[in-house]
């Protein structure tokens, strides 16, 4: 004759209030079916449960069959549809017109550099070639100001005595034409025309 193994049982729909550790124990009452529960807790066999989980049966744990009786039943009606989706959110065809692809990322910093010559087509290039001075302009400006103007003939030269002297021209250049007075020294090669009367 086999042996019967009975578990507690209830005609109730709560779980049991205390259980043993390891022992099991099922109330009838829950709509739709049953529900197991068991005890955990520490100290073997006879120890008391810490905890009751339920571990089985159709009023804890959904059935196959109810969920594909809940799918079946759900009302998506005023749920979003493929058509709003493509009116309303971003398609995969809007994407690759408003914004920016790896191609058309590349096209445009093509187009940045242009035709620079690769010594200078980083910007790290171009900060390195203007001497990393975020003043750049001003700093040429400045230089420029200070000197002379082609146009002025040297009439803009700040000192001329200073300029004289650093050009070695001595007091020679500042004696008339028609009356140079040379002291020393000596003249080859000179024709002298004392002029007619």
């Amino acid at each position: 004759m086999a042996n019967t193994i009975r578990i507690k049982r209830s005609t109730g729909t709560s779980a049991p209030t205390s259980l043993a550790n390891a022992e099991l124990a099922y109330t009838e009452g829950a709509a739709g079916g049953g529900t197991l529960y068991i005890g955990v807790g520490t100290g073997g066999a006879g120890g008391s449960a810490t905890s009751i989980l339920a571990i089985g049966g159709p009023s804890t744990f959904a059935t196959k069959s109810y969920v594909d009786t809940a799918i079946s039943s759900a009302n998506l009606s005023g749920y979003l549809t493929t058509a709003d989706a493509a009116s309303t959110y971003l398609t995969q065809s809007a994407a690759a017109s408003t914004y920016a692809t790896p191609t058309y990322v590349a096209t445009q910093i093509s187009n940045v550099i242009g035709a620079a010559p690769a010594a200078l087509d980083t910007l790290k290039e171009l900060a390195d070639a203007l001497g990393s001075d975020a003043s750049f302009s001003t700093t040429v400006t400045n230089a420029l100001a200070g000197k002379l103007t082609a146009a002025s003939n040297l009439s803009d030269v700040a000192s001329v005595s200073t300029a004289r002297t650093n050009l070695g021209l001595g007091s020679i250049a500042t004696q008339d034409a028609s009356n140079v007075a040379i002291t020393g020294g000596a003249i080859d090669g000179v024709d002298i025309n004392g002029g007619t009367f």
